[in-house]
């Protein structure tokens, strides 16, 4: 017998929560709907401001630093070879800093009128991958050779 009271005391119960917040969350979906009511949603508003800029500083370009060691040994080892005696044979090279290796298969020598230059083709092997190059170095008037030009095939 407790049981069967038991029950519709909680029917009493439910049914008067349910009528005491009824107008509670009609009044909070009316808050909520008076929001999207004032402004209408649009492609356009959806799209970033990129009128206001901050912090416009432009990025620094990243510096190919494995790379520029490697021309480096290049320039080095065009620069100090004795011309005369090389004989046209492949001259290899490897940079220790970077892993990176290759193999000068050409080397013409030129005069200008700034100077000695001489021109080269050089392959590079490293993580990166295989990659053919062609380069000029030039003598300056210090006796100083600086790389005039190092660029992929």
């Amino acid at each position: 017998m407790r049981l069967a009271l038991a029950i519709p005391d909680i029917r009493n119960l439910g049914a008067k929560i349910s009528v005491r917040t009824a107008p509670v969350a009609a009044v909070f979906a009316l808050c909520l709907l008076s929001g999207c009511a004032m402004k209408s949603f649009s492609i356009e508003s959806a799209v970033p401001d990129k009128a206001t800029v901050t912090g416009s500083v432009a990025p620094v370009p990243p510096v190919d630093a494995k790379g520029a060691a490697d021309q480096s040994t290049v320039r080095n080892i065009v620069s100090a070879l004795n011309f005369t005696q090389w004989g046209n044979k492949p001259l290899p090279w490897s940079n220790p800093e970077t892993g990176s290796q290759g193999t000068i298969t050409a080397i013409a020598e030129k005069k200008t009128d700034t100077g000695l230059c001489r021109e080269f083709q050089t392959s590079r092997e490293s993580f990166d991958g295989v990659m053919l190059y062609k380069g000029e170095t030039c003598m300056q008037n210090g006796g100083q050779w600086t790389l005039k030009s190092f660029a992929p095939l």
